[in-house]
């Protein structure tokens, strides 16, 4: 340890309960005994609802942000600089810009994690920002990126090197057995900031498409709302399609409370077509409580969920495939012990908390070196 560079690490931790702040989190708790490593703390939002929206403190928060790296820049010369991407959106990108020429400069090196993909996408539609954003972004050392259906950030950005690291995170194990739903049938669970882009209402026209075809069913959806609007979108076509005895939307759930939604449901259903999607770490947590994933087949789902063996991915925006995929593993149960075993399998075997520590030990090694 004494031969490796201070590795200073940039980055939010929860809250907010999203899937990049819990990964930073873990890689905190990993690391810390094995590098020289000080964690300075992004808080620009303690909510998923707030991330990317203007605030004053935000802007307050940033020119801190930029003084104690600095000042840890400084202090600690030749030091690793590890730093996630904001997400591909023009109040964070400007952020970014503004932070990493201030601080850059300082760093014997820069370590990208791009847990929010599609930055560079970004830049290519917004040609004003790219000579700024290539002085802040370009030529890291080491670029992180989560799978191979992610956006290629760090090559655009030319970065000298591009790893992929998969996400992985531990679980507490399953407390007993499995109880009926309120209505009987299947249970469908779905996980994560409700919006229209992460197929919150593709999930309700499936579930309308499951009660016309007689399949019974409960689901329950954890999360917050991003927008009040949607929210009450959302209760609206519930009530006009007489789903909610099926539907149920208690908010958003953390710790014992999210494990026991997991415990509850019979199948994890993620019906994503977020622009940006790299990983979904949720789906990981299905899997890991033996959950067979019915999903898009999207960018960040197709790198986690084997079709036909731990799950089945469905075209995006596909009613029609959603419904036949959960029909099927409502009728038939050993299918979804056996995708749900093999699923645990998986996540044993490439997504646990010790895969992802021992993935992002080794190529973090070599720039700290």
């Amino acid at each position: 340890m004494n031969n490796r560079r201070k590795l200073i690490v940039v980055g939010q931790t929860p809250p907010p309960f999203n899937g990049q702040a819990k990964m930073i989190r873990q890689m905190i708790n990993g690391l810390c005994g094995e590098f020289d490593l000080l964690h300075i703390r992004m808080a620009y939002s303690d909510s998923v609802v707030s991330a990317g929206k203007f605030g004053v403190a935000k802007i307050l928060h940033l020119f801190r942000l930029i003084c104690e790296t600095r000042r840890a820049l400084e202090e600690n010369p030749g030091a690793v600089l590890y730093y996630p991407p904001a997400s591909p959106n023009l109040l964070p990108v400007l952020r970014d810009i503004i932070f990493l020429l201030a601080v850059r400069p300082l760093a014997g090196k820069t370590v990208f994690h791009f847990h929010s993909g599609g930055v560079s996408e970004f830049i290519k539609r917004h040609a004003w920002l790219a000579p700024a954003a290539r002085a802040a972004y370009g030529s890291p050392d080491l670029a992180v990126e989560l799978g191979a259906s992610c956006p290629r950030d760090g090559t655009f950005f030319g970065a000298r090197k591009v790893c992929l690291v998969p996400n992985g995170i531990d679980v507490p194990p399953p407390a007993g057995e499995k109880t009926d739903g309120e209505i009987g049938g299947i249970k469908i669970l779905y996980v994560g900031i409700h919006t229209g882009s992460k197929g919150l209402f593709d999930l309700l026209e499936t579930a309308r498409e499951l009660k016309r075809r007689n399949v019974v069913f409960e689901i329950c959806t954890a999360g917050l709302w991003y927008t009040e609007k949607e929210r009450r979108h959302f209760e609206l076509l519930r009530a006009q399609w007489n789903l909610e005895a099926e539907v149920r939307t208690p908010g958003q759930k953390t710790g014992a409370d999210l494990w026991a939604l997991y415990e509850w449901a019979d199948v994890f259903f993620f019906p994503t077509f977020y622009e940006w999607e790299t990983f979904g770490l949720v789906q990981v947590e299905a899997m890991a409580y033996g959950l067979p994933v019915v999903a898009s087949d999207w960018q960040g789902p197709k790198d986690v969920v084997l079709d036909g063996e731990t799950g089945i991915l469905c075209p995006v925006h596909n009613i029609t495939a959603f419904a036949d995929a959960l029909q099927r593993l409502t009728q038939d149960r050993g299918l979804r012990l056996k995708m749900g075993c093999a699923g645990q399998e998986r996540y044993k075997r490439y997504f646990s908390a010790d895969c992802f520590i021992r993935n992002i030990k080794r190529v973090l090694e070599e720039v700290c070196e």
